[in-house]
């Protein structure tokens, strides 16, 4: 029995929900070549304006950060629910019997789920989301709806973790903003019939204050050097990574295939059309890098380099264990329908010092200064991500030099862009479908 939603001061609810739903297979051949178009407008809605808080660590949801979680939420008046995310393939998205998007045979498109009770998303996303939500439907982005032209009433076929096929209609497309950046919204009941069982992270809302509710997580060990602790009032963060529908809107979308022996590969026609290769400086990049990523990653090294600066990147390091292009797995998932892609995938993060830097190492010995130019060039560093990863920088297309937020290591210096206010609502469950920090 899996516990999804608790509330507090009562106490934790278990809610196992036991589904006999056939596998339904499906036949489509045809394919579609051609960009999708989108048909319909987004529903634009109101946000509620209730304040939210996410708490996760890396993988699954540890019990101790969940019971840590539920005494910060009793102590400070707030409910409390769990919530579940994945990584899906997509083998089709049709209108009735006709194709919208079909990837090559054999291939499915990775999309990003987030699962979370319908009464939660009521009160922090408004009642009209959570009524598109069953056992048979989801809510989509706006932005991946327009990446694919799917419209409310489209079907999706998904591979469930059992890796049977499962139809889900798309109830409604809602704004990003909205749903929190997510792809895919679902509820426990289509969750379950879609074997995302796993509990991610816990969500709060409806605590008495902002005060209240910082006190309370920071007098129960709730800290962000190994939970991330997000707020839908969070200024920009220099170095949270990009969700999975701005990725695919920004480098393309591709499909993928689980290979036998628990590899990945990629379908040829976005990895030919995408993925470069040839050196930028010291970096020799064998396996290749994004052709958008490399325009960044070459304005980045040369101002490195001018910085009296190319000694704080290890070459021997990132050309014998690091690099950018890799099609797998991230480390924490298993091969399997519902593992989650690397952002390696996609070749848009660089691993570097892959000795002083690894993953865990902490204090990162990257040169701070080095950080802060790439940082100006569109890319975030990962010696803050959860599990600090110094040596990996992530392609994200905008500077992120100029954003004042107190970092654990490498805090931006000098002078700051305009405070932009509290963004961090429109991007609570963008990462899902992917995994921070742990590439």
């Amino acid at each position: 029995m899996l516990p999804v939603r608790t509330r507090v001061p009562i106490g934790l609810m278990v809610l196992a929900v036991l589904l006999a739903v056939p596998a339904l297979a499906v036949g489509l051949t045809d394919r579609i070549d051609a960009p999708a178009v989108a048909l319909r407008q987004a529903v634009r809605l109101s946000p509620t304006g209730t304040d939210v808080v996410t708490v996760y660590n890396s993988g699954p949801l540890k019990p101790s950060v969940r019971d840590q979680t539920i005494a910060a939420a009793q102590a400070s008046g707030a409910s409390l629910a769990f919530g579940r995310a994945a990584s899906i393939g997509m083998v089709s998205l049709r209108r009735g019997a006709s194709p919208v998007q079909v990837p090559p045979q054999g291939f499915a498109y990775p999309m990003g789920a987030t699962v979370l009770p319908a009464d939660v998303v009521a009160q922090t996303m408004g009642p009209e989301v959570s009524a598109n939500l069953g056992t048979t439907t989801a809510v989509m982005g706006a932005l991946t709806a327009s990446l694919r032209g799917a419209q409310a009433g489209d079907t999706m076929d998904l591979i469930s973790g059992s890796g049977a096929v499962v139809p889900v209609t798309i109830a409604a497309v809602v704004d990003d903003a909205i749903i929190g950046g997510t792809e895919l919204l679902m509820s426990p009941a289509a969750g379950d019939r879609l074997g995302v069982t796993g509990i991610r992270r816990a969500v709060m809302w409806g605590f008495t204050s902002r005060d209240s509710i910082n006190a309370a997580m920071a007098a129960n060990g709730l800290v962000s050097t190994s939970i991330r602790i997000r707020r839908s009032w969070d200024p920009p963060d220099p170095d949270n990574t990009i969700g999975m529908a701005k990725t695919k809107s920004e480098l393309g979308e591709f499909a993928y295939r689980v290979n036998s022996n628990g590899s990945v590969s990629l379908d040829s026609g976005w990895k030919n059309a995408n993925i470069t290769s040839g050196s930028i400086g010291g970096l020799l990049l064998q396996t290749g890098c994004h052709a958008k990523v490399r325009i960044n990653l070459q304005a980045a090294m040369t101002e490195v380099t001018a910085a009296g600066l190319a000694g704080t990147i290890n070459y021997y390091d990132a050309n014998r264990a690091g690099g950018c292009f890799l099609a797998r797995f991230n480390r924490l998932t298993p091969d399997s329908s519902l593992g989650f892609l690397s952002r390696h995938s996609w070749g848009m993060a660089v691993d570097t010092n892959t000795i002083g830097s690894c993953q865990g190492c902490a204090p990162p010995d990257m040169d701070c200064r080095t950080v802060q130019i790439f940082r100006k060039h569109g890319f975030a560093w990962g010696g803050n991500f959860l599990t600090p990863d110094g040596m990996h920088f992530e392609w994200v297309g905008e500077r992120r030099d100029l954003l004042q937020y107190p970092s654990r290591f490498c805090p931006n210096t000098g002078a700051f862009a305009l405070d932009t206010g509290e963004t961090g609502r429109s991007t609570l469950y963008a990462d899902d479908g992917l995994v921070v920090g742990d590439d």
